[in-house]
């Protein structure tokens, strides 16, 4: 999950996977917020009254598209209760969204925090807030007293997924509307699939495009953790229901396994508002939304995926990473929230069956990627030690990465994961050389896919998009 144009922890000395991936817009498009706002103006001037048209300007009609961002790029709403009083403010995790992207002109993530409410005094106390508790059966769920949802669900595209920006103004290049047929679903990344508002959510928001549109299908299209969540609601939700109202899943780099790097995210200090914290990981070592997925052999095979020693860890050997690292609350987690264990999960990667719908899926290879590290001589946790701080792991700032072919963020082996399930993968499943993990989104290719993924729904054929 690294971005070739910067890597979270570059900065560190070690590059990390999904960390850069979200750091940098496509090169040539990093936009100042005026004017991706008055880009998006533009994109949306007129909607007034115009909420149900079905059509281009050319007269052509059109698909509504609801698009799932990634992990850590959709906005949150975040209630904390204290001594009787309740703290409310928007919350965007702060590696993962760079400042060009904040909305209302915001200088850092705190920033945008603190004008949405947050005051500046508690600001220590958010990672508290945003941590999960894991209880001794491995169950995640919020600290007592504080509330997380989505700031809104396909009501304002910009406020609910500003890192996406850019896409949506080659969309609108191409007929859109933004939050008239062009909608974004953002939704609680911290919890795995099943564990959140999301399935719901899509359900609901894929109803009114659909209604929106006069009964057009929607296109349903997602990037990285996104599309994970988006394909556990398409496997759980009524295949009577997914086929009346989904025409296709179109995939942007779209993560369908448990991410092999990421897994040093439970035993390594937490994210900071501090962008440029040397020390900080991405994301907090609580949430289970990445972490508690388990690495699955289907995708990762007997690779080696970490090393501490002469000790090898392979995907099979997940769990006895964390308990060696001292993340024991995430290996709990893990028996908890594997993706191994759940039906849906199985029907793809064991059973082989397709979705109920179209699919295609697009994603960048010929980029060395981060798929894990290796350790000189970490010391193992022994005796009562549960928590990372009292383990070797925890104080290595540098590991030495363990690489492999990918987009420069997550690896060719996630990303190609469907190949076991979609429908035809010479069809299904395009490759673009050279193209990162963030830099897809914007990708020209990879637009034209979906942009004819959604138009070919219309007539009732999704056109293949394979190589070529």
């Amino acid at each position: 999950m690294l971005n070739a144009t910067r890597r979270i922890f570059s900065r560190t000395g070690q590059p990390s996977d999904l960390g850069g991936r979200f750091l940098s817009i496509t090169p040539g498009r990093c936009l100042g917020l005026p004017v991706l706002l008055a880009l998006v103006a533009v994109a949306t001037a007129g909607l007034t009254g115009c909420a149900d048209t079905k059509q281009t300007s050319s007269g052509a009609a059109i698909a509504p598209v609801v698009f799932v961002p990634g992990l850590g790029m959709s906005a949150l709403e975040v209630q904390a209760r204290t001594d009787g009083a309740v703290t409310s403010f928007d919350f965007l995790v702060p590696a993962m969204n760079p400042v060009d992207a904040l909305p209302g002109g915001a200088k850092s993530a705190l920033d945008y925090s603190v004008a949405s409410g947050l005051p500046r005094a508690q600001a220590n106390q958010v990672p508290g807030w945003m941590s999960l508790a894991i209880d001794r059966k491995g169950v995640a769920s919020n600290q007592r007293g504080v509330t997380v949802a989505p700031v809104s669900v396909g009501q304002d595209f910009a406020s609910e997924c500003p890192r996406y920006i850019p896409l949506t103004e080659q969309l609108a290049d191409a007929g859109w509307k933004v939050d008239a047929n062009l909608f974004c679903l953002p939704f609680d990344y911290r919890y795995a699939p099943g564990g959140n508002s999301f399935v719901p959510d899509l359900k609901m928001l894929v109803e009114r495009a659909v209604a929106k549109a006069g009964g057009q299908k929607a296109a349903v299209a997602c990037h990285s953790q996104g599309c994970l969540m988006a394909y556990h609601a398409l496997r759980v939700l009524d295949p009577a229901w997914v086929e009346a109202n989904v025409a296709v899943l179109y995939g942007f780099a779209g993560q369908f396994s448990g991410c092999s790097d990421c897994l040093r995210w439970a035993f390594q200090r937490g994210w900071s508002w501090n962008v440029d914290d040397q020390k900080a990981s991405p994301v907090d070592p609580s949430w289970v939304g990445e972490l508690a997925l388990d690495l699955q052999p289907s995708v990762y095979g007997k690779a080696v995926l970490y090393r501490n020693g002469a000790k090898d860890y392979r995907a099979t050997d997940a769990k006895s990473l964390l308990r060696d690292a001292g993340a024991v609350a995430m290996s709990r987690a893990t028996a908890v929230y594997s993706l191994g264990r759940q039906d849906w999960f199985r029907l793809g990667s064991i059973d082989g069956k397709s979705l109920p719908v179209a699919s295609r899926f697009v994603f960048g290879v010929d980029l060395p990627t981060t798929v894990g590290y290796s350790y000189d001589s970490a010391a193992v946790r022994t005796g009562s030690c549960e928590q990372p701080q009292c383990a070797g792991f925890w104080n290595v700032a540098n590991p030495a990465v363990i690489e492999a072919d990918g987009d420069g963020g997550d690896s060719t082996w996630m990303n190609a994961a469907p190949t076991d399930w979609t429908s035809d993968p010479s069809c299904d499943i395009r490759k673009l050389p050279g193209v990162d993990h963030m830099a897809i989104v914007t990708n020209t290719d990879a637009i034209k896919g979906l942009v004819s993924a959604a138009r070919g729904s219309v007539k009732g054929s999704v056109p293949c998009f394979g190589a070529g």
